[in-house]
């Protein structure tokens, strides 16, 4: 894909989230993961993810409608 289709695809698609955002957004905010060696065979994980998600409410889908 050349240069300006990219520009063009992209501006299209700003404009499209700017005029009709997503019902509900999720925004990763970290991500953190520890890892412990029990043995040769054996490596615990845990995997922290923290999120934001915005719900809409009743007024911001009377305002999408009109």
């Amino acid at each position: 894909m050349g240069w300006f289709t990219r520009l063009c695809r992209n501006t299209g698609l700003m404009v499209h989230y700017i005029a009709k955002p997503e019902k509900g957004q999720k925004h990763v905010v970290s991500k953190q993961t520890q890892e412990k060696k029990i043995s040769d065979s054996v490596t615990l994980r845990r995997t922290t993810i923290e999120e934001i998600e915005v719900k809409p409410t009743k007024d911001d889908d009377e305002r999408n409608d009109v």
